[in-house]
């Protein structure tokens, strides 16, 4: 039954996506409500085929959740985007903290599932989700330390991301160590989760939103000047830390 809701669900955002014309503001993200809507018919064809166990589901489930975190992936960097390519030098350091985030928890999967392959599988997709998640708690971070005002629709996207894909490594961590004793219930709170996360895009694009984000408006060219020596200052102080630190590693080599 919330197999049948949910997508029910995710073919009402898709056709929200196409009737408010927001699919040109969120293609990432509407390929990606695509692809769970595709999935789902798709795996509920190869279960009636071949049902739940057999070697031919496990293949196919497991190559289609690939693809949905793949989609899933690209929705959030499309996010990411929306949230700072406005502001160019965040952005450029925003990128390079996201992927060295991204990476260090990839890295981490592949070292903790040396030894235990027959957890590959939910291993690698507990790392993909971990990282969507790590990206946008950052993310949110860069936004607040900067004072920046992401639109209200972005907020959302990503809150709702970021808590399916948190359930998601919640689920993976519990299936290494009690497998299929809990999968009913399991498999239920994961159909919740998702469907909460559809809902709260539903009501975030219920509206046409625009291609580009908002100006931001700037002060009084005043106010800027009877700052500039206070950021200056500061700049100048974050520019003798960074250059003692390099000092530092380079005595040290």
């Amino acid at each position: 039954m919330m197999w049948a809701v949910n997508t029910a669900a995710g073919v009402a955002l898709l056709l929200l996506l196409v009737v408010r014309k927001n699919y040109r503001v969120y293609p990432a993200f509407t390929f990606y409500i695509f692809v769970n809507v595709a999935v789902a018919a798709s795996l509920f064809i190869v279960y009636r085929l071949w049902g739940f166990s057999s070697t031919v589901s496990w293949r196919i489930g497991w190559a289609t959740q690939a693809v949905t975190v793949c989609a899933r992936a690209w929705a959030v960097i499309e996010i990411c985007r929306r949230f700072l390519s406005r502001y160019q030098g965040i952005w450029a350091l925003a990128r390079r903290v996201l992927l060295a985030c991204a990476g260090l928890v990839l890295l981490y999967s592949g070292v903790a599932v040396r030894h235990q392959w027959k957890l590959a599988l939910p291993t690698v997709d507990r790392a993909l989700e971990l990282a969507i998640a790590a990206v946008i708690v950052v993310l949110f971070l860069f936004a607040r330390y900067y004072g920046l005002r992401p639109e209200r629709t972005d907020r959302s996207l990503a809150l709702g991301l970021c808590l399916y894909s948190c359930f998601r490594v919640l689920n993976d961590t519990i299936s290494d160590r009690y497998l299929y004793d809990y999968a009913k219930v399991w498999n239920l709170l994961g159909m919740l989760a998702f469907f909460a996360s559809l809902v709260l895009w539903t009501w975030a694009l219920r509206k046409s939103q625009r291609e580009t984000a908002a100006e931001e408006k700037l002060l009084p060219l005043g106010v800027y000047q009877s700052f500039a020596p206070q950021i200056n200052l500061r700049l100048q102080l974050l520019n003798d830390q960074v250059n003692k630190i390099f000092s530092s590693e380079v005595t040290r080599h």
